[in-house]
Order: C-alpha cells, then sequence, then structure tokens
C-alpha cells in the first residue's frame, strides 16, 4: 500500500534550510566568486545548499517525525545525524563538481577570452561625465584583478587614438604594475572618433604571433561618425567581441551606436547613470567572460544558446536528485529516497528554469538565485505528497508482525524491511 505524506513542519523547515544556503552561497560569491575556479566554487556552493537543507529537514523530523515516521525517530534518527554530512555535502560536493565541469566545458565551444583591449574616451566632453577619472581608477583596478595569464592593452582615443599600453602579459608583477602605472597619464582633450580607436585596437590584435580568444571594452560618452559595417566587419570575422559602455548623459544617437558595435560582435552594452558605476560594469564583463557557471549569469558570446538553456535546467535538476537521495539516506528508508530523489528532480527542473529565465532579464543575479534555491527547497519536502511511497505493514495484512509494527510506529526505518543495508 503506499500513501501520500506531508510535514508542515518539514516544509517550513526545507524553506530555511534553502533560504540560509542561498545566503552562505551569496558570502561565497562575493568573497571567491571572482578568484577561486567556478568548479571549486559550485561545488562548495551546491555543499552547502544540500546540507542547509537536508539539516533543517532533519531536524524537523526529529522534533515531529510526521514522514519517516515514530519507529525511524526512536531507532534511527542518531545514525542519521552521523550520515548527515557524508550524504548531504560530500555528495554534493562531488555533484558540484561534476556538473559544473560539464557545463563550464561546453563541448569546446566557446573559451573565455584570454587578451583584452580596454578603449577609454579621453575626449573633453569626459570632464564633465567624469570628473573624478573614475573610468581610469575602474581600468585599473580590474586589471589589477585579471588572471595571470591574460594580456592586456590600453588604448585612450579622442580625434586621435594613443596607444598607451601595447598588449602586455600580467604573468609579472612588474609588468601588472607598468600597465596600471600608464594609465595615470591619461588627460581629458579634444573631440571623438570611435572608429579610429577600434582600428587600432584591431591592430594591436593582429600584431600577435599567437591566435587567442579576445575581446574589446569601449568605454564613451559621445558620438561620431562611424561606418558601423565597416568598423565591426574583422572583429565579427575573427570572433572578437566588442562590450561597450555607455556614460552618463550620453546622447540617444551615441547610445545606439555603442549598442549596435556591441550587437554586430556578439557583445554587450552598459548603460551608466554615474561614473562611481564604472567599476562594477568592467568587472561584470571580465566576469562573464572568464568563464560561466551553473547559477550565474552568462555572456552574450554563445551563452543564449538553447544548449546552455536545457543544460543548466538539466543540472541543476540533478542537483535537487541528489539532495534527495541524501534525505533518502539520512531517514534510512529506500522508499522515501525515490520519493525524496525524483521530486528533487522535479523541483530542481523548476528551479533551474526560474535562474535561467531570470538571468534571462540580466538584472540582480542574486534574486534568482534566491527564487532557485527556495523553489528547490519547497518542492523538494513536498515529495512525499506529490510522489506517494509504500508503507510497511500495510500489504494486505497478512502477517501480524508487520500488524503490530504498523500500529506501534515501526513504519518507516523498520530494520530489515525499508532501510538501508550499510553493512
Amino acid at each position: 500500500m503506499v500513501r501520500r505524506s506531508f510535514s508542515a513542519l518539514l516544509f517550513l523547515f526545507s524553506l530555511i534550510g534553502g533560504a540560509i544556503g542561498f545566503g552562505a552561497g551569496e558570502l561565497l560569491l562575493a568573497k571567491v566568486g571572482s578568484e577561486w575556479p567556478n568548479v571549486w566554487v559550485m561545488a562548495l556552493y551546491f555543499g552547502i545548499l544540500g546540507l542547509a537543507v537536508v539539516f533543517f529537514c532533519l531536524l524537523a523530523e526529529t522534533i515531529s517525525p510526521e514522514i519517516a515516521g515514530q519507529g525511524w525517530r526512536l531507532r534511527h534518527s542518531s545514525s542519521g545525524w552521523k550520515w548527515l554530512v557524508p550524504a548531504a555535502f560530500v555528495i554534493l560536493f562531488a555533484a558540484g563538481t561534476i556538473f559544473q565541469f560539464l557545463y563550464g566545458f561546453g563541448l569546446g565551444q566557446r573559451q573565455p577570452a584570454q587578451d583584452i583591449v580596454l578603449v577609454i574616451d579621453k575626449s573633453e566632453s569626459m570632464l564633465k561625465t567624469d570628473p573624478n577619472r573614475e573610468s581610469v581608477e575602474a581600468a585599473q583596478k580590474l586589471i589589477d584583478q585579471m588572471d595571470g595569464h591574460k594580456q592586456v592593452a590600453v588604448i585612450l582615443f579622442n580625434e586621435r587614438p594613443e596607444l598607451l599600453q601595447p598588449l602586455t602579459s600580467l604573468s609579472g608583477e612588474a609588468q601588472r604594475k607598468e600597465v596600471i602605472a600608464s594609465l595615470d597619464r591619461y588627460q581629458a582633450a579634444g573631440q571623438t572618433d570611435i572608429a579610429g580607436a577600434l582600428q587600432m585596437a584591431m591592430e594591436q590584435l593582429d600584431a600577435r604571433t599567437h591566435s587567442r580568444k579576445s575581446m574589446v571594452i569601449l568605454i564613451s560618452d559621445g558620438y561620431s561618425e562611424v561606418n558601423i559595417a565597416s568598423a565591426t566587419a574583422p572583429f565579427h570575422a575573427k570572433g572578437i567581441a566588442i562590450h561597450t559602455i555607455g556614460m552618463k548623459n550620453t546622447q540617444v544617437d551615441a547610445t545606439q551606436l555603442l549598442r549596435s558595435l556591441a550587437a554586430e560582435t556578439d557583445g554587450s552594452y552598459h548603460g551608466i547613470g554615474s561614473a562611481e558605476e564604472l567599476s562594477g560594469v568592467f568587472t561584470k564583463i571580465y566576469d562573464l567572460n572568464r568563464g560561466w557557471h551553473l547559477m550565474g549569469e552568462r555572456s552574450a558570446d554563445g551563452g543564449d544558446s538553447l544548449y546552455y538553456r536545457f543544460l543548466r535546467i538539466l543540472l541543476i535538476a540533478g542537483i535537487g536528485s541528489f539532495i534527495g537521495l541524501a534525505l533518502g539516506i539520512v531517514f534510512d528508508n529506500r522508499h522515501l529516497a525515490k520519493s525524496f530523489t525524483l521530486g528533487g528532480a522535479i523541483a530542481g527542473l523548476f528551479a533551474g528554469a526560474a535562474v535561467e529565465a531570470w538571468m534571462g532579464l540580466g538584472i540582480a543575479p542574486g534574486v534568482g538565485r534566491f527564487i532557485g534555491d527556495l523553489l528547490l527547497a519547497a518542492i523538494l519536502a513536498l515529495s512525499p505528497f506529490l510522489i506517494p511511497t509504500k508503507r510497511p505493514g500495510t500489504t494486505g495484512g497478512s502477517n501480524p508482525l508487520d500488524r503490530a509494527a504498523h500500529r506501534s510506529g515501526g513504519g518507516y526505518g523498520r530494520p530489515g524491511s525499508d532501510s538501508f543495508d550499510r553493512g
């Protein structure tokens, strides 16, 4: 016989676990998200989330065993706590590692940019839109946090482009400091010629003796006559994205120009309200192009393909199923394990779809993660209700021992009947 089970306490505690797991995950992303490899970041993220959800579900059943049964609390709750970390954290850490590797691998179709050209407007109008030279400070901060295997060039432009720093490796601290110091020579004056600046950027990339994935970050507050098709053709042909940033008070035609340059090269456009936002925008562009992780945004460079959309949803569904399996292990019941594993997969599908839909909006990615984590925790807690589980001791009533076990609350977790064989 099968039954549907629901525990309000388990549902509430699962949500609490999801919220705490989200908070800890956000702290992790803020502290090391841009420094550690994405594989380790996501492994820890899902390990922490799984541990938080399973911990609070286990706590709820220990207080009021509505799902696992009184017999479980009497006989197996202590072993459930012993298995908490191995089942919840270790399994989810391993799953996060494998799934992030699959997501980041991308069948070799996409690699993050290794050579970066910063193209910064130094026309006279920048004295008004960027009086405190925030663009310089933001560029210096970005260069300081770049990985050591990157190369960077810096071009300043007004009516004439100026190669402030040729393409230079950041592998040594001396080279990095040299590039950062070169930006201190910035002085605003003159008009704007974006086409000339892009031509010099292309010349820098063409002069390389190697071929690596590249991108251009261009910041400007003005408009100039640009043949968009001609200016972007060499970048498009070589798969080099132009990411553009429009300063405050940028005119409508200037904004449209920057949007078009980005769109024609599969780059991204970012409009900012004040110069103080530049550092965050520079970092966002860089992070989107250093590799994607399962709970983050993707750049436009191949990131909107159906492959990546469905892959994220399926992999998060896998995460949900492993959290469900961990619950089955700590409850020491194979029937609940089946219910929670399948329910977790369904929860992961909804959570993955929510994360994918929200990230597509390009705003407040943390909100998308919050929605996804809570959806996963909520639907997972409903698994025994959505997917009925076998209730031992009610398979026809012919066995007096089964009936006795059922009446005494032996229920789930009864040795020799439903518990996992742990040797």
